[in-house]
């Protein structure tokens, strides 16, 4: 995997060496973290049939649902993973575009994650987070819900973790942080998920899944989060082929964010015969 040269490299641990002995670091704050969807635009309607160019059905019924997941670094067997499916977005005509509300927006909330700052990484009870989603776009058919599936990659996910990420140990700079997450985190992640060669339970009868996204908040704030903010600001988000299979669904972009504050991503998504561009945020409070 390609990487980006940060200007941050090393910042954090020369900081780190002069501000120890300079004062007593404070406790760490918390923040609550959200990712949700917020619109859904239908490009290409998936359930469309056409026949000697005669086209019906043209409305889709969009939904989100996202396998979430967090781990500590440095804590063996912090890691956890949830699933949060969203409700469908109504009928949305080909072309058309709907402000998600509600429990279309799927969100996941991650409370009380430590807002690491160059001090508080001196703490003995300092406990840097990743945390994110894997996103699944997917078409209601009223087939099979895709939930029990994402419970098993929730649990795939989560064992990951656990081996990579939990019993590692905090980076030094912001790059080699950015670096772990998107090495150990991904790439693990990913790598776990190409050894499913079916759609157990689907079977090919679940709801139509048009394709994946990952996006991957950091536990850090202050100066530190903003160090971070210009590596990340370099980093292209890879894509990532899960092959044989649609569930789970390919990788085709995503994104990372810390707790600076919120952030805004757009993400299109084709697959299944459709094509559906949704709008994602995290808000910080």
């Amino acid at each position: 995997m390609t990487r980006v040269r940060s200007v941050a490299a090393g910042v954090l641990a020369l900081a780190l060496i002069g501000l120890a002995a300079a004062c007593t670091p404070p406790v760490p704050v918390t923040n609550n973290v959200t990712f949700k969807a917020d619109q859904v635009t239908v490009n290409n309607s998936q359930d469309e049939t056409c026949v000697l160019g005669i086209c019906a059905n043209r409305s889709d019924e969009p939904y989100i649902l996202n396998v979430a997941f967090r781990v500590k670094i440095g804590q063996p067997g912090s890691a956890q993973a949830f699933v949060v499916k969203g409700d469908a977005n109504g009928s949305i005509g080909a072309g058309s575009t709907h402000v998600s509300a509600g429990n279309e927006q799927a969100a996941v909330n991650f409370n009380g994650v430590q807002s690491i700052d160059i001090l508080d990484a001196l703490q003995p009870g300092a406990s840097l987070e990743i945390f994110g989603v894997y996103t699944w776009s997917a078409e209601e058919d009223n087939i099979n819900s895709l939930s029990t599936g994402a419970g098993g990659i929730a649990t795939i996910i989560k064992d990951a973790l656990n081996r990579t990420v939990a019993p590692a140990s905090i980076p030094s700079s912001a790059q080699a942080l950015v670096d772990l997450v998107l090495d150990v985190v991904l790439d693990n992640i990913t790598a776990v998920l190409k050894t499913v060669v079916s759609n157990i339970p689907c079977l090919g009868l679940c709801d139509d899944v048009l394709g994946g996204a990952v996006y991957l908040g950091i536990g850090v704030g202050g100066t530190l989060g903003d160090l971070v903010n210009q590596v990340i600001g370099s980093v292209t988000f890879p894509n990532v082929a899960i092959p044989i299979i649609d569930v789970p669904p390919d990788i085709n972009g995503g994104g990372l964010f810390t707790l600076t504050g919120g952030k805004t991503f757009t993400q299109s998504f084709s697959g299944a015969d459709g094509q559906h561009t949704w709008k994602f945020s995290t808000s910080v409070s």
